[in-house]
């Protein structure tokens, strides 16, 4: 069924990605050869910046580094739109996803910032006015003012100039892009002339809970995370001994997988999930610190420079996702709504939230996959339905897994540069 809405969405263009495995598709990505390509890193102008968004914001000595909100910019000489660019769960601007779409959208003759997802420990620290990130109105907020003041300092910086704005975001980072977007119509500070949503959530606590499970994978054999991680690490050993070096980045995904050690479906997931068990922790642990909640260090103790926060962040691991949502967001969301439920706050943080606008403004778009880990056949429908022609939907690609694929870069491009859709 969800290859046939995708299908549908598509219909008339030629799609032959070739990982048809949708772990794989999110671990691995794009085969080489069939990635659009992109100017090498030393090849693109760009630094780093600092902006300080809290000014009254009191943090700990041990998060002295996280005061000012660091951001990575990429710029032309000549005028040209800029576009926001907005990392996904817990990652931050300097990931090797938004290190790439940064890169491909600058060949396209965009100026880039690139911003962290407000889920990323620095975020946190530095712009959320809450510390507690998770509700899609408020981190539009948080990010809005960020945007602006990121922009501001760069142009101030490096004297560029901005024709128009654009927005996209990665997985949550495309939920708050939508919310972003929505924000703006209102306030009118960057009047997006595109927004592109890639991979985006539709009900973002559904979607956390599918990657929460992820972690939670039987493997036989495997009785927790510690013999898990021994487990892949023994597999990794024997095809790099077999092959006679440890190449892990030309090798892990494409070799490993065609060798008597490949990977199992059940491998990859706990792998994808514990990736995002991770981010889970540091989204709680860093909450926890800048709201002095107490969860995890006593709201009395000083953490100093020298303090190691490892014992700390290890607490933090038996914390996923739902239990951030059920034990850290919602009792603080519900002081001011005692009268309504999770349901409610969870309806209030999803798309579908935000029908009306999204159906209405023919500049928003979004890309998925009809095999994409966080989504349901009724998430697909709402985005087939909602878009319409603007639903980039294809029936491969796991999670993000064919952002890179030529074709799919070449419509998305397309379509953030005001091209036919």
């Amino acid at each position: 069924m969800l290859a046939t809405v995708a299908l549908t969405a598509n219909a008339g263009e030629p799609y032959a990605y070739p990982v048809t495995n949708p772990f794989m598709a999110t671990v691995a990505g794009t085969p080489e050869k069939l990635r659009a390509p992109t100017p090498s890193d030393v090849d693109v102008q760009q630094t780093d910046l600092k902006v300080r968004v809290l000014p009254d914001r009191k943090l700990p000595p041990a998060l002295s580094q996280y005061r000012d909100l660091h951001y990575r910019v990429a710029w032309h000489d000549e005028a040209a739109p800029l576009i926001f660019l907005v990392a996904g769960t817990g990652s931050g601007y300097d990931s090797t996803r938004m290190d790439y779409l940064k890169r491909l959208f600058w060949q396209a003759g965009m100026h880039v910032i690139v911003l962290s997802s407000p889920s990323n420990h620095d975020f946190i620290a530095a712009a959320s006015n809450s510390g507690l990130p998770g509700m899609g109105a408020e981190d539009a907020r948080d990010l809005h003012t960020a945007m602006t003041l990121a922009v501001e300092n760069a142009r101030q910086e490096l004297g560029f100039e901005v024709t128009s704005y654009r927005l996209a975001g990665f997985s949550l980072g495309a939920l708050h892009a939508a919310f972003v977007a929505e924000l703006d119509t209102h306030l009118g500070q960057f009047d997006f002339e595109r927004v592109l949503l890639m991979n985006p959530p539709v009900d973002l606590y559904a979607s956390v809970g599918r990657l929460d499970a992820l972690s939670y994978t039987r493997i036989e054999g495997v009785d927790d995370n510690d013999s898990f991680y021994e487990h892949i690490f023994q597999k990794l050993s024997r095809h790099f001994a077999s092959r006679g070096n440890s190449d892990i980045q030309e090798s892990l995904f494409e070799e490993i997988q065609s060798s008597p050690d490949a990977l199992t479906d059940p491998e990859l997931a706990m792998l994808i999930g514990a990736v995002f068990r991770f981010s889970a922790a540091d989204l709680s642990f860093m909450s926890d610190l800048v709201t002095h909640g107490g969860r995890y260090v006593p709201a009395d103790e000083q953490l100093k420079v020298s303090t190691s926060l490892t014992p700390y962040l290890r607490r933090a691991l038996f914390c996923d996702f739902s239990c951030y949502i059920n034990e850290q967001l919602l009792p603080t969301w519900q002081l001011e709504n005692a009268d309504k439920t999770i349901d409610d706050m969870a309806w209030e943080t999803s798309l579908r939230s935000l029908q009306d606008f999204l159906q209405n403004n023919p500049d928003v778009a979004a890309v998925s996959n009809a095999d994409d880990l966080i989504l349901t056949e009724s998430d697909y429908r709402f985005l087939a339905d909602t878009l319409g022609e603007r639903a980039f939907l294809y029936p491969s690609g796991g999670h993000g897994g064919n952002l890179d694929y030529a074709p799919v870069t070449e419509r998305y491009l397309a379509f953030l540069q005001g091209g036919a859709q």
